[in-house]
């Protein structure tokens, strides 16, 4: 999954409990800090003879359609498709990871789009199934689920279609709406080139070093302690998508405009309830996040607050957000990291810490800085019959410590699902899958604040969880607001160009960030952030780390106490993979992100840790 970079706070060098047998073996080499692709295909011939062979099942997967007359002909049918269509995302997968290790190789990029391009084309070939089940009715659905017990595994999909029927199009539109996936994909595959490979970036001189300012260089600079530094990165950086507003502006307003068309076209009244609909989130989740997010500002604005006393700051600015409240630790090695993640994920019990010990010895995660390789930090489970496979630059700061912990989260998710279901209900929705990532960044902060030996240790601890909620909770809730506003104003019929969409979103992190209240200052420059969010072109996808994290926090809470009934509930959440609606998979386990509770149990979390922070400052020594 593809996931934000946290921004964690540091201090003094961390002391750690002891490590027991399993973390001791972790110890003894390197892991590796790169890929192996072989497990999917031997070699790119090979990944070229099986996307030959998988076009070559399409036409007998299109002939399949007009034959769903009973029961045994629908399950024979669905399983060809599914059979072809667990072969797919394991070709994707392999393209996709190719590709991301370094964007500037064309062999790669061409290889992601022929993947891309067959998905599109399995979509067109197999576009009659949902018209022809819908068309079915559900009294007949459910005689062919009674006197047929093989089609268990299709349950869910057909109970999905047949809930979604009246949004259903007849077979010749939903085959056109398939074949038209391509060109509407076209504005993200454009702005991950012009983002991440074909802007010419600066470099500026730090301390005598010349670093370039790319993501990378950005993400790694933006929290130097010197606020000179500071300033000149961001003042360094900024201008670059800037300078490139308009084309941004231009290729998102695309994207915006193609999802409009899809949900127009499948009769819904606007996109975001099209994007909750197909997992049946109820629009009460995300209109209570935003809610409760704006209920919680004043919390949000105490630790910032408290952010500029730390500091000693006369004007706390923008450019202040991430530096640490005190001087970072020293680095943490590749090994260092998952021994520090296996220790704080102890209370989810040694099964789950033997499967997570295992995936670090057996490199799944491409950790290599590089020029090229895409930015950010996913992790990709789709080749159900092999491992997961996690994408980071670890640059051996504590904020790597936390999105390995994080994106290792996403691993062990698609481990336990893919034991407990088929292929056909393994793949969970993001409404889940943020669930367990954000769980491990939680348990791995309370961790560190559990086992400090000093106050400043104490204090980086604090400071680190806090951060998290901040930059989990409140800035994705701001970003869910964006979205929400930049899809309505095509809605409207108003124009949506980067300028416009720069003065939506410095409007928009002035009122979280404050500055109207003078708690912080943020300049005109700023608002062009919604440029570097590549996320923005999964629509309406961030809101569900800030519903996430709040869920997070109820699960990390119990569990840590001992609750085993509900870390048993929370395991059943994992392995339950996508056989339900995400939104009741998560409320049989314990919160209902529909209600207001879960997001205010987090900011009480939030306002106790300022509290303890506070206390701490005051402690003499």
């Amino acid at each position: 999954m593809k996931g934000f970079a946290r921004v964690l706070v540091a201090t003094a060098a961390l002391s750690v409990a002891g490590t027991g047998p399993l973390l001791a073996a972790e110890t003894q080499q390197q892991p590796p800090a790169v890929w192996d692709l072989h497990p999917l295909y031997a070699s790119d011939a090979d990944w070229e003879t099986e996307r030959q062979a998988i076009e070559s099942e399409l036409p007998a997967l299109a002939a399949l359609k007009g034959t769903f007359t009973d029961s045994a002909s629908l399950q024979t049918g669905l399983d060809k498709i599914w059979a072809v269509k667990r072969r797919l995302s394991r070709l994707a997968t392999y393209a996709q990871l190719s590709s991301d290790i370094d964007t500037r190789v064309e062999a790669n990029q061409v290889r992601n789009q022929m993947a891309e391009d067959l998905g599109n084309k399995l979509d067109e070939a197999t576009s009659f199934v949902k018209p022809e089940i819908a068309a079915l009715g559900q009294q007949k659905v459910d005689a062919f689920l009674a006197e047929r017990p093989g089609l268990a595994t299709h349950r869910y999909q057909l109970e999905t279609i047949l809930r979604e029927a009246e949004h259903t199009l007849g077979q010749e539109a939903e085959g056109l709406l398939s074949s038209a996936q391509t060109p509407l994909a076209q504005p993200e595959s454009i702005y991950r080139l012009l983002s991440n490979a074909d802007i010419p970036w600066p470099s500026i001189e730090i301390r005598g070093k010349k670093v370039l300012l790319d993501q990378e260089g950005y993400v790694a600079n933006r929290d130097d302690r010197d606020p000179k530094v500071r300033k000149k990165v961001f003042d360094t950086f900024w201008p670059v998508y800037k300078t490139y507003e308009r084309t941004f502006g231009a290729v998102y307003a695309a994207n915006v405009r193609g999802t409009v068309f899809a949900a127009k076209a499948r009769k819904y009244p606007d996109s975001l309830t099209a994007a909750l609909s197909h997992y049946n989130v109820p629009a009460d989740v995300y209109k209570t996040l935003i809610a409760e997010a704006h209920s919680g500002l004043p919390t949000l604005h105490r630790y910032l607050a408290d952010g500029k006393k730390i500091l000693g700051l006369k004007d706390y600015r923008y450019s202040d957000v991430y530096v640490p409240f005190a001087t970072p630790p020293r680095q943490y090695s590749l090994g260092e990291a998952e021994q520090l993640t296996l220790q704080a994920v102890q209370p989810l019990g040694d099964a789950y810490g033997k499967d997570l010990g295992a995936a670090f010895r057996d490199g799944w995660a491409h950790t290599v800085a590089q020029r090229g390789k895409r930015s950010g930090a996913y992790m990709e489970g789709a080749a159900y019959d092999v491992h997961p496979y996690v994408l980071m630059s670890y640059t051996g700061n504590y904020n790597s410590v936390s999105t390995l912990a994080h994106e290792f989260g996403h691993a062990m998710h698609s481990v336990l699902a893919n034991r407990a279901q088929p292929f056909e209900t393994a793949d969970y929705a993001i409404f889940v899958a943020e669930i367990p990532s954000t769980t491990n960044e939680m348990l791995l902060a309370d961790h560190v604040i559990a086992h400090a030996k000093t106050k400043a240790e104490k204090i980086y601890a604090i400071s680190q969880s806090l951060e998290l909620l901040r930059a989990t909770f409140f800035r994705q809730a701001m970003f869910a607001e964006f979205e929400v506003e930049a899809h309505a104003a095509i809605e409207r019929g108003e124009p949506l160009t980067g300028e416009g969409l720069t003065k939506t979103y410095l409007s928009l992190l002035r009122r979280y960030m404050g500055d109207a209240e003078g708690v912080m200052k943020v300049d005109d420059l700023y608002g062009i952030e919604w440029a570097y969010i590549p996320h923005f072109y999964t629509d309406f996808y961030v809101y569900q780390y800030a519903t996430s994290i709040s869920a997070a926090a109820y699960f990390a809470e119990g569990i840590e106490k001992g609750d085993t009934a509900l870390r048993e509930r929370y395991f059943d959440m994992l392995k339950a993979g996508g056989s339900d609606d995400p939104y009741q998979i998560v409320k049989k386990a314990g919160p209902d992100l529909a209600s207001p509770e879960p997001y205010r149990a987090l900011v009480r979390r939030m306002d106790h840790l300022l509290d303890l922070l506070e206390a701490t400052l005051a402690e003499k020594g």
